[in-house]
């Protein structure tokens, strides 16, 4: 597998482990650093280091909150010239259900960074935004 391949596969599971619940799949794709961060849509949200993130992680694994699907759209990926840095942007759709009440978020821009770290690349930088023209008044 080429290293878009790689990165695309990375990007996808980094929905795809909670249609499962699968944690260390999630373990595998995010760096463990104290200066991994993420920028969710709500400013409530900011993540940084990965003992932040990994509390939002027990939200996740709660057994009332279902994932039920995803949709990754206009992914791109540019990967650095030396090979061991990437950055991407897509449009994400995220569906699930909490005590048998759907929730969604739609059309969410995604951007992020990853570093290939002995062979394997991992997300450690990421933001999620939503449109302003998009936003209901």
């Amino acid at each position: 597998m080429n290293d878009g391949d790689e990165i695309r596969k990375i990007i996808h599971d980094s929905f795809g482990w909670a249609l499962t619940k699968d944690r260390a799949l999630f373990e595998r794709i995010f760096t463990r650093d104290d200066d991994f961060f993420t920028y969710y849509p709500d400013s409530k949200s900011t993540v940084v280091g990965w003992k932040q993130f990994e509390r939002f992680l027990e939200g996740w694994l709660d057994p009332r909150n279902k994932a039920t699907g995803f949709e990754i759209r206009n992914l791109r990926i540019v990967i650095s010239k030396r090979g061991d840095v990437a950055w991407f942007s897509a449009i994400v759709d995220d569906e699930g259900e909490f005590n048998g009440k759907p929730w969604d978020t739609k059309n969410i821009r995604w951007t992020g960074v990853l570093e290939k770290r002995d062979g394997i690349w991992k997300i450690c930088q990421q933001h999620m935004s939503e449109a302003n023209d998009r936003i209901p008044k």
